[in-house]
């Protein structure tokens, strides 16, 4: 027993002297470090839970997980998001129903827009306009309650300087050098300023030389002939601000291609879609969010918007600067369903009807109003400007809605006579013949086109009713612009003039000296998307070329998904393009045809 007491006592001083020295350790080593705080539960909570290593994510799950976003972003509604916020992209749509689509575009409410929406101008509140087809004249004021019709806007087809009374925005210290590029004087002012051709630049500016100019003057002024000089003299400046809406199926993409080369060549900056996408949030409502780079903090600081949108005038106006010239061009309806039918065969009025003939003798079979693709087989043009191309307009409101376009359009070309709407676009923006001489691009191959009879032709006048009304009516317009300001005479002249110099252009860059069917075509780059039943041309570079003169020529002739990309590497070199077709397009018949 005793000796069990001496074992327990001895061992009970040692755990006492084990505690003690531990405890002397302690308050040794408290002089040497700092005092931590007590964890919080959270903290404590963690460590009592066994943490799982999170693995390092796979790059190739990333790269198609941005993949899946890229393509749902032209697939699915835009989130709503805060108007004000400069780095999100989604502002909310604009759907048919939207209030302000409907104060927009609604007859009942188009007497507000006039008078909210004119252009006044500079020297007043009043701005005079005249009724088509009378020869009087009224004033509008901001007190009026007439709704006017602008036969001809106020900014006249002669051009004018775009920067007269705008007050310029203030600029950066100079560089200290006396001398710059164009592009570096666009950052050195931030491209906040209107950005014209020699007038409109400093003095100590150096543009960038534009493409070599292998083509030689046409005409002279003994034959009557016409140079490549703009004919309304010294004192016109050339336009850079530029709004097109692309209408679909009107031959939008060879003016669309004019448009890149015009302003790739001077450097100037594109109202590019997103994410290096092919439109602009089509079909729905264009809104500002859809261009990249755009800022609501910030001026609208781009010159050329030519993608495919829904037009939607409030939202453009916050893009593009108040002076921009705004053009469209339109297309006699019974061709453009007769191309719409073969090249968006897959949408869902089409994809059933064997033929047109046999889709209109029956349209209640195969149309549906409440399809989300109906728009591409009925009034498609009235729906490209922002109307309901289903709605069934009365005479009256027809006219508010003529009026409407009329009032936020500058010019509007017709199809059917291509080469004089180049011409009279080249007036009216003060450029070279050179500018817009071009060669036709997206066009199909006769194969797949249709004779139609005059029973069809009348049933789709009929069907496309709207689209109908647009056409006559600017197609009238047209040829009253080209009387009041051109003549017929000078017209055919200035016509003979670009036709001979895309007969030169021709000879020089292409090797069968025309377009060729998909198959012969050489280079994959310069093959244009193939959809639908129709054959879509191309063309071939003749070979040898030299590399100013290959560059032109290649210019001349690449697709528009193609020039849109090459365009968004060069404005936005840091960001990537996935390339995609169209996401608007129908899924069916997504193939490339042989």
């Amino acid at each position: 027993m005793c000796k069990l007491t001496r074992i327990w006592i001895n061992n009970c001083r040692c755990n006492f002297e084990q505690n003690q020295l531990r405890l002397e350790e302690n308050r040794a080593s408290e002089n040497s470090i700092q005092v931590q705080r007590s964890p919080t539960y959270a903290q404590l909570l963690r460590k009592s839970t066994p943490q799982k290593r999170e693995p390092r994510p796979d790059p190739a799950e990333k790269k198609r997980l941005a993949t899946k976003l890229n393509t749902a972003f032209n697939k699915t509604k835009l989130l709503a998001a805060s108007l004000g916020s400069e780095e999100e992209f989604s502002q909310k749509p604009f759907v048919e129903g939207d209030k302000r689509v409907q104060a927009h575009h609604t007859a009942k409410r188009l007497r507000d827009w006039w008078n909210h929406s004119t252009p006044k101008d500079p020297g007043g509140d009043q701005v005079v306009v005249t009724f088509a087809g009378d020869q009087t004249s009224a004033a509008a004021t901001k007190d009026g309650h007439s709704l006017i019709k602008v036969a001809e806007p106020t900014r006249r087809i002669a051009a004018e300087d775009q920067t007269a009374h705008v007050k310029g925005p203030e600029r950066r210290p100079s560089l200290n050098r006396t001398t710059m590029t164009q592009s570096e004087a666009f950052s050195a002012v931030g491209d906040r300023r209107p950005v014209g051709m020699a007038s409109a630049t400093p003095t100590t500016m150096k543009p960038p030389p534009p493409e070599k100019n292998i083509l030689t003057k046409v005409g002279t002024a003994k034959d009557g002939g016409s140079t490549s000089s703009p004919s309304q003299g010294s004192t016109c400046v050339p336009k850079t601000h530029i709004v097109f809406l692309k209408v679909h199926k009107s031959a939008s993409s060879t003016v669309m291609n004019i448009l890149f080369r015009f302003g790739d060549t001077r450097n100037l900056s594109f109202a590019l879609p997103r994410n290096g996408a092919s439109q602009l949030y089509y079909p729905r409502y264009f809104t500002a969010g859809a261009v990249q780079g755009f800022s609501p903090k910030k001026d609208p600081q781009f010159h050329i918007m030519c993608h495919h949108m829904r037009f939607f005038k409030p939202e453009v106006a916050r893009v593009m600067p108040n002076t921009s010239f705004y053009f469209s061009i339109l297309r006699n309806p019974i061709h453009l369903m007769e191309s719409a039918f073969a090249y968006y065969k897959g949408a869902s009025a089409f994809a059933k009807a064997n033929s047109l003939e046999e889709f209109l003798n029956d349209t209640s079979k195969f149309y549906k109003a409440s399809n989300g693709d109906s728009y591409y087989s009925k009034n498609l043009m009235t729906f490209d400007f922002g109307y309901n191309h289903n709605g069934n307009f009365s005479a009256k409101n027809v006219q508010l809605m003529l009026r409407a376009i009329e009032a936020q359009f500058d010019l509007l070309l017709i199809t059917e006579y291509f080469d004089e709407s180049m011409v009279l676009l080249k007036e009216a923006l003060c450029w070279d013949l050179d500018d817009v001489v071009s060669f036709r691009l997206n066009t199909r191959d006769n194969s797949t086109k249709s004779h139609l009879s005059k029973d069809t032709i009348e049933k789709i006048k009929s069907w496309n009713k709207l689209d109908w009304e647009l056409y006559v009516h600017f197609n009238r317009t047209f040829w009253e612009k080209i009387d009041r300001h051109m003549g017929r005479e000078r017209m055919q002249q200035e016509v003979r003039s670009l036709r001979q110099k895309r007969d030169q252009l021709a000879k020089i860059c292409l090797q069968e000296g025309g377009s060729v069917v998909p198959k012969k075509i050489a280079d994959p780059s310069l093959a244009p998307l193939q959809y639908g039943k129709a054959k879509i041309l191309g063309y071939n570079l003749k070979p040898g070329l030299d590399r100013t003169t290959r560059q032109m020529c290649q210019h001349l002739v690449t697709p528009e998904l193609q020039y849109s990309s090459l365009l968004y590497r060069k404005q936005f070199p840091q960001k990537t393009v996935t390339p995609r077709n169209p996401a608007h397009l129908p899924r069916l018949y997504n193939h490339r045809v042989v």
